[in-house]
């Protein structure tokens, strides 16, 4: 009945009227409660604009109450059916009925089921676009939303599409006007300072760097360069003995960096370099993140950079390659896509690299294989013969680093990789027999040495057996 209606609306004007409040009542029984709300959906998406005007102050507040339903799909169904709702009919929708919506939609939003959280992020972004105007709605955002939506930042569990919901409505929080960009900015520093209960995870540090830098981003301009002044304040204060303050600085750094071009903020890399000094690994490690993608943000000036200081900085090394592994995991996120890479860049990435790769240092080797394995996604063409002929290198590291860095090329989406590595997966595998066992340890899985000691197979051709086959993606079983 639905399609009917959305297909066919403008020439059943009068039937509406008779039509619409039967679809509703069944929005009062429990058997066709989901149906009906998902053939709301329907109509509302219908790019006949039908006109809903007799039944739709009914339908918002039998969809709102919905939201305290136990039933999990129920309110996922109504969160979509109110977005579509919200985008075609949001200027005859009351504010009063926004305010409510938007109480309900504030306990939706926790760790306790981010894909929930995320659609009520989408749909509180959603009224916020449609009705910015509203002052009520502004107020309710600020009281009911925003303190959940700072609760769940801090969360070691944000991830996915929670993660772009959260970003996305910081973004059009400052756009509404509601809420100004300073105390939001405010708020989220604040979030990343330690409790009482301890420090914040890592994946929360960055879940709020991500939103510091999206909220600049929508700011404007003047809003993005005044942070960044602030955050290169906080990098250069001598006095400032706060280390949360300059980890939570550097990824803030970063992440804007990837987004936007940070050449106009004159020494802006060095700054960053001089935290590779601290005497705190997370500082250093951040500082190698921020000065990684600040690079990604513009290539050609500072790229180049970074390979020099590579070759400069024996001390600076590891971190440097850190910091490079950034910029080259950036292009192969989309390993499908173009690389922004020149082949200029990839040829002395790649000298650097395979110069690396007979370090005696572990870290550095494990870093350089790395860096290899995602380059063979964006250029198999090149990569992979090159790391054929390596398996034959008299130097152990060499075919050790060559066995990790393909480990890395191996992931779970096709790509253009795929046929180029298939027919040469063979020679890579045959490292299974070479005679060094640091690189017998790198061909076989950790989780599959795991698994087969579990198993209590103690019999090394049996563990190289099962290695084998599992990698070539054969069902075998232990027995």
């Amino acid at each position: 009945m639905s399609l009917v209606i959305a297909t066919f609306g403008d020439g059943l004007q009068r039937e509406l009227p008779s039509c619409l409040p039967i679809l509703v009542d069944r929005m009062g029984n429990e058997i066709t409660r989901l149906t009906a709300v998902k053939a709301f959906a329907v109509i509302a998406n219908s790019p006949l604009r039908i006109d809903l005007s007799c039944v739709l102050d009914h339908v918002v507040s039998e969809l709102t109450a919905f939201l305290r339903k136990a039933n999990r799909a129920l309110r996922q169904a109504t969160l979509g059916t109110l977005n579509s709702l919200v985008v075609t009919y949001g200027s005859q929708i009351g504010s009063s009925s926004y305010e409510t919506i938007l109480a309900e939609l504030s306990t939706l939003i926790s760790d306790g089921d981010l894909h929930m959280a995320a659609l009520a992020l989408e749909l509180c972004c959603t009224i916020m676009v449609d009705r910015r105007s509203v002052k009520n709605v502004g107020l309710a955002v600020k009281q009911k939303v925003l303190p959940e939506a700072l609760t769940l930042i801090r969360s070691a569990l944000l991830q996915g599409q929670a993660l772009q919901a959260l970003q996305k409505f910081f973004a059009a929080l400052v756009q509404s006007a509601n809420i100004s960009f300073e105390t939001l900015l405010n708020s989220l520093i604040s979030t990343a300072k330690p409790s009482q209960s301890g420090g914040l995870s890592k994946q929360a540090l960055f879940s709020i760097a991500q939103c510091v830098a999206v909220l600049c981003l929508a700011a404007g301009d003047q809003k993005c360069a005044s942070t960044i002044e602030m955050l290169k304040g906080i990098l250069n204060d001598d006095s400032s003995t706060n280390s949360a303050k300059q980890h939570m600085a550097l990824l803030c750094l970063g992440e804007i960096g990837r987004r936007k071009d940070l050449s106009s903020h004159i020494q802006i890399e060095n700054i960053v370099i001089e935290s590779f000094q601290s005497p705190f690994e997370e500082i250093k490690s951040a500082a190698s993140y921020a000065l990684g993608n600040i690079a990604v943000g513009n290539l050609s000036k500072y790229l180049p950079f970074i390979l020099d200081q590579i070759d400069n900085q024996q001390k600076k090394q590891y971190l440097l390659l850190h910091s490079l592994k950034e910029v080259i995991a950036r292009q192969s996120v989309d390993h499908t896509g173009e690389s922004e890479l020149q082949d200029s860049n990839i040829v002395k990435i790649l000298a650097l690299l395979f110069n690396h790769c007979e370090s005696e240092e572990e870290g550095v080797r494990n870093v350089v294989a790395e860096c290899l394995g995602k380059i063979a996604l964006i250029e198999p063409n090149k990569l992979i013969p090159a790391l054929k002929e390596r398996t034959t290198s008299p130097a152990a590291n060499t075919r050790a680093t060559v066995a990790i860095a393909i480990k890395y090329s191996i992931i779970e989406r096709t790509g253009k990789i795929d046929a180029i590595l298939y027919s040469e997966i063979s020679t890579f595998l045959m490292l299974i027999k070479d005679s060094d066992r640091v690189i017998l340890l790198e061909i076989i899985p950790t989780s599959l040495l795991t698994n087969v000691h579990k198993e209590r197979c103690e019999d090394d051709n049996c563990i190289l057996s099962f290695a084998l086959c599992s990698m070539c993606d054969v069902q075998l079983s232990l027995r």
